[in-house]
């Protein structure tokens, strides 16, 4: 049955649920509790939140945080953060408070153009394409006043209209290159308006408009964001060794592409986490840097340092076109309250103090990986989610994490450590306790079943009682078990782990052995006999040792170790511990 659907949009919200439920979730009750929990409890703002986009049935949360502590130009900023990434806040606060008490960021904004294209076709006279162009200037600015009067008001609009051969790249093809000043607002809405309009203007018989508009590769709207202090004030143990590395590690990222990407990824992770805090569109950020980022021809770093007369100095230029005003910077009450928190800054100085926790960002993944190593500090961030993530109590974390204080994190090595926590404490069989092992094996009959395996009760017996004879010297088990493995095995006696239920040694036989004794008593007693001399003839020779079929040589500690398994085992096949 299809589940292609027509008129979609225009069902309700709760119809569009209804019919993901039982589309594609076989109408899951969990399901359906999932999406609603999400939902705001206040309905306006829920409907607010509805109408961001189409098709809305939920809201996705992403942690909102904020980094105390960045100083730029002289003044004192608390920055928000939308990330899931866990070491992004921590590594962003740590980095401004370093800066701080060393002069904090310095920023300017080198230029603020936003640019737009009317990309066409013309297969005419370029003489008469240029006279055409130059007699419609006037006009092409004249066809966008009304979408431009406000935004001439606050010192913005319309900076140029060029015309620009591309016909070289592709046959016949033009384009209308206009720059733009936005101010406080994002402006891709007006540019976009203006675009339309100025194409509209242009167009006539010969002019093919493909598209029209804005380009999210904004060079010449660019910010630069920078620290230094004497090499000296670095601090630790070594600062001259650190500045050396670390200007190292950004020289390579300049020239090695493989680096660089990663390099910025960094950056970027600092960057789009307030982008996303502000409601600005961390998508059009994401591929301008990056398109800024391989303007020379090859992919390259957007942060420098250098290393210079006893100063080090880092700093990046990026280019970051942002709004404060319009969209969803105005709609999102989390967003306002982003702008607000920063003390409502103007576009440019958003700018800056993005750019900054680019440049934060950056400085501590760098740091981090000329000294400790990036996991350290990452993944000791990231324990908190990997406990989350396996439903750890507030005992388990306490536990887990001090066992981690001084350990390196890993997601594997914390699974472990909780499921060790986890693990029922193994009630081991004093194999040496003769009252105990008697009473327990007294409360068996031939009749009693097995949990697992096809021995029964008498059989068990008899087998513990035949493999303590090997290393009694009473039963020669002909196998050889070579070094490698015995090295591979060994090591588990000394473990917590069990036997695995179904292990069996080679050099026994696939069926039950047909019994030796006429009765369980009878077993039970030659069983006892074997334990007393398995310690006898290790009292006469303690150097003695006597090679297991499986683990290979062992000595009377290991063999002690190998019976207490054994014992346990098999008491739990028949429920005994």
């Amino acid at each position: 049955m299809s589940k292609i659907i027509s008129g979609f949009s225009k069902l309700s919200k709760e119809e569009k649920i209804d019919w993901l439920a039982e589309n594609y979730f076989n109408s899951q009750p969990e399901i359906l509790q999932t999406i609603k929990q999400y939902w705001n409890v206040d309905e306006k703002l829920q409907q607010l939140h509805d109408d961001f986009i189409e098709n809305t049935i939920s809201n996705f949360y992403m942690p909102y945080g904020i980094a105390p502590n960045f100083l730029i130009n002289g003044k004192e900023y608390v920055v928000p953060m939308v990330v899931e990434e866990s070491s992004v806040v921590a590594a962003a606060s740590k980095v401004a408070k370093y800066w701080s008490t060393r002069g904090g960021f310095k920023t300017e904004v080198l230029s603020t153009t936003k640019i737009g294209q009317v990309h066409f076709m013309y297969a005419g006279d370029k003489t008469d394409l240029h006279n055409y162009f130059e007699l419609q200037k006037t006009e092409l600015y004249a066809a966008t006043a009304s979408i431009t009067k406000n935004m001439e008001k606050r010192g913005g609009g319309i900076l140029d209209i060029k015309l620009v051969d591309k016909t070289y790249k592709l046959q016949d093809y033009y384009q209308l290159h206009v720059t733009f000043e936005t101010k406080d607002s994002m402006g891709a809405n007006f540019i976009n308006s203006c675009l339309e309009a100025i194409a509209k203007k242009f167009q006539n018989e010969d002019i093919e408009i493909v598209m029209s508009i804005l380009s999210n590769y904004v060079p010449e709207c660019l910010v630069r964001a920078e620290v230094s202090c004497p090499i000296k004030d670095l601090g630790g143990e070594n600062p001259e060794k650190f500045a050396y590395k670390f200007e190292q590690a950004v020289k390579i990222a300049e020239i090695e592409p493989y680096r660089a990407v990663t390099h910025n990824k960094g950056i970027m992770n600092g960057i789009d986490a307030v982008v996303l805090a502000t409601g600005n569109d961390f998508r059009a950020i994401e591929s301008g840097a990056h398109a800024y980022a391989a303007r020379n021809g090859e992919y390259t770093s957007l942060t420098h340092c250098e290393v210079k007369g006893g100063i080090f100095r880092f700093w990046i230029e990026i280019p970051l076109a942002l709004g404060t005003v319009g969209g969803l910077t105005a709609l999102h009450p989390m967003a306002k309250l982003s702008l607000d928190m920063m003390q409502k800054p103007s576009a440019r100085i958003l700018m800056q103090i993005i750019a900054a926790a680019g440049l934060a960002q950056n400085f501590a993944a760098l740091r981090a990986l000329t000294t400790k190593g990036i996991q350290h500090g990452h993944m000791k961030m990231h324990l908190m989610n990997i406990l989350n993530q396996h439903n750890a109590t507030k005992n388990e974390k306490e536990e887990v994490v001090a066992y981690f204080e001084n350990r390196t994190v890993s997601h594997s090595a914390v699974v472990e450590k909780i499921n060790a926590l986890r693990k029922p404490k193994v009630n081991w069989v004093d194999f040496s306790n003769e009252k105990n092992v008697r009473s327990k094996l007294q409360s068996l009959t031939i009749n009693s079943e097995p949990i697992f395996g096809d021995m029964n009760a008498q059989q068990m017996i008899e087998h513990l009682s035949a493999v303590t004879k090997i290393p009694n010297g009473n039963w020669k088990v002909d196998i050889f078990v070579d070094d490698e493995k015995a090295a591979r095995r060994k090591p588990f006696l000394n473990t917590e782990n069990e036997l695995q239920l179904g292990f069996k040694a080679s050099f026994l036989s696939e069926n039950p052995t047909p019994l030796k004794f006429n009765s369980i008593e009878e077993a039970i007693n030659d069983l006892i006999n074997q334990v007393n001399i398995f310690f006898e003839v290790f009292e006469k020779d303690p150097s003695r040792t006597i090679t297991h079929p499986f683990f290979g040589d062992l000595d009377f500690e290991y063999w002690k170790k190998f019976q207490v398994k054994h014992f346990t085992h098999h008491f739990k096949q028949f429920g005994l511990v």
